[in-house]
């Protein structure tokens, strides 16, 4: 996107105690849609991914890998945005790569879909009080 290779990103639920996925960037970031999918609304934008690996890899597979761009920190340590030097993404991806899974996001899809209609409903409920 921007002539510097491929951005990938790594995904983790906050306190699932583990890695979710791995996903390639395949565009620009459009500011001027709306992805809708965010329970908060200080995310805009969307853009589109290929997703590259779906699978639950334990926090502790990566934890020895550390990030001198995050004070040291362990990369399962990583917040939104934390980019993640080049020679330490090589490691998580080929971790992750190799690591033979038993479970993944598929597994906890209806859980997540009935949240989605529960904060729908909320959002709808609200809308309604205020008109």
């Amino acid at each position: 996107m921007n002539g510097k290779g491929p951005v990938y990103l790594l995904f983790s639920v906050n306190g699932s105690g583990h890695f979710c996925g791995v996903a390639e960037m395949k565009s620009a970031v459009d500011y001027n849609t709306c992805a809708g999918v965010w329970s908060q609304d200080k995310w805009k934008g969307r853009f589109d991914v290929r997703w590259i690996f779906v699978k639950d890899v334990p926090n502790s597979q990566l934890r020895h890998i550390r990030l001198e761009n995050n004070e040291n920190k362990p990369v399962t340590n990583s917040r939104d945005t934390q980019e993640v030097p080049l020679e330490k993404a090589k490691q998580v991806l080929k971790i992750i790569a190799s690591y033979k899974h038993t479970t993944s996001i598929f597994d906890d899809f209806s859980h997540y879909e009935k949240r989605q209609e529960e904060e729908e409903s909320v959002k709808k409920e609200r809308q309604g009080r205020g008109k």
